[in-house]
């Protein structure tokens, strides 16, 4: 296994993606976890853009420096909390994911045969509605 000296052997990654590669960071958080639904179609049915990151951003009063998707949105969030903003910003997340929904269901109509594939991400993106509305929920409870 390696160790930190190690992590100078490739240029190309950063510290801590090398130290995420190879096991050297803890388990991650649930911030991380709420980080990880979001970027990743597969969990979550819809694909953020870092454009569409920044949209949401700009529609919240924020100007956020474009750089990996998961960063933007972890300065979203800090962002619209430091702003008294959260709900705001979370009433952003699901506008966008019922738009997208709704281009899927436009989809389905369009190619009736892939329909069932469709369904899968249509499901996807629901249940993250259903993942933000209770995130939501969380903010009313502890004031976020």
């Amino acid at each position: 296994m390696f160790n930190k000296d190690d992590l100078m052997r490739n240029p190309f990654m950063t510290n801590t993606k090398f130290e995420q590669q190879f096991g050297f960071l803890k388990e991650e958080g649930e911030f991380d976890r709420i980080l990880k639904i979001l970027t990743v179609p597969a969990k979550s049915g819809i694909y953020l853009s870092r454009f569409d990151i920044r949209s949401i951003a700009l529609a919240l009063g924020v100007d956020v420096n474009v750089r990996e998707r998961k960063e933007m949105l972890k300065d979203l969030f800090f962002y619209a909390k430091q702003l008294n903003k959260m709900k705001e910003y979370l009433d952003l997340l699901i506008q966008f994911t019922q738009h997208k929904i709704d281009q899927y269901k436009q989809l389905q109509e369009e190619y009736p045969k892939s329909a069932w594939i469709i369904q899968n991400w249509i499901d996807k993106a629901q249940k993250l509605i259903t993942f933000i509305e209770n995130l939501k929920k969380e903010v009313d409870i502890y004031k976020v």
